[in-house]
């Protein structure tokens, strides 16, 4: 699917109160979905919008109008070994309350719902109560935001690489040998990459973080530098390699070192 096909749905998608899809195209990521027919496997492409780029919409629609749109707490409906799965309200003064579920698996899993399962339910539960409100929804796409699919896909990739014969594991193991440069080669073809939104907020995220960087007058080089750092104790690879689930788990990892730098300061 090219750049100008998701725009043409986009454009097509319907306006949800002051904002328009359009505006939020750089959200929306083209994935890859395959289905058995009769004629056998068949690999059809649908546009999904990432839950940051809902929650954008949903902000902007709401300050345009000067309403409320308020997020409770998450409700934890089931936690154990296997599984959290939690529940976000969203309650909108222009359209009414909204709910979403969603569950990080902990065995079977992608390895960001293993190493955040809050995070990854609570986001993409978040994203549903917004899709049924209407931001991101694109037809035959559901409710399901670009998040959940990448994870999805990331998930049967690792079932489809498991011989049959070999048992499938199902806990984390405490090491994993580094993965050689065709390894890498092969994931990252296969997933989508860093979006440039993703490369912005990583990036905004950053300097808040570090305010002295690039103070005198060297900051795009500084900000590359650091980040590059945080890609390689990472993922063994700098940031311009980087695929849009690495993207998404570090930007989680930056905004939890923010909220606890901000409550610590509010403390103080």
């Amino acid at each position: 699917m090219t750049r100008e096909q998701i725009l043409q749905i986009v454009r097509a998608t319907p306006n949800i109160g002051k904002v328009a899809h359009e505006e939020f195209a750089d959200y929306v990521l083209a994935l890859a979905q395959r289905k058995k027919t009769d004629e056998g496997w068949q690999t059809t492409e649908h546009p999904y919008m990432t839950v940051d780029g809902k929650l954008a919409m949903a902000n902007q629609d709401h300050a345009r109008l000067a309403k409320r749109l308020d997020f409770s707490a998450p409700q934890v409906l089931v936690d154990n070994d296997e599984q959290l799965t939690l529940l976000v309200t969203v309650t909108s003064e222009m359209y009414g309350t909204r709910h979403g579920i969603a569950t990080s698996r902990r065995i079977g899993g992608s390895e960001i719902e293993r190493l955040f399962p809050w995070e990854v339910a609570e986001t993409s539960a978040m994203g549903r109560a917004l899709s049924a409100m209407g931001y991101g929804l694109f037809p035959g796409s559901g409710l399901a935001s670009a998040d959940d699919m990448l994870r999805a896909a990331t998930t049967v990739n690792a079932e489809t690489r498991t011989p049959s014969n070999e048992p499938r594991r199902t806990s984390t193991p405490t090491s994993a040998p580094r993965a050689t440069n065709e390894q890498r080669a092969t994931y990252a073809r296969s997933h989508p990459p860093l979006s440039p939104v993703q490369r912005n907020k990583l990036t905004e995220l950053w300097r808040i973080l570090h305010p002295s960087t690039g103070a005198q007058g060297g900051e795009d080089a500084d900000v590359q530098e650091g980040l590059d750092k945080l890609f390689m104790e990472s993922f063994k690879h700098g940031i311009n390699e980087a695929t849009y689930e690495e993207g998404a788990r570090l930007t989680g990892q930056l905004l939890a070192e923010l909220r606890s730098k901000t409550n610590t300061q509010a403390n103080n």
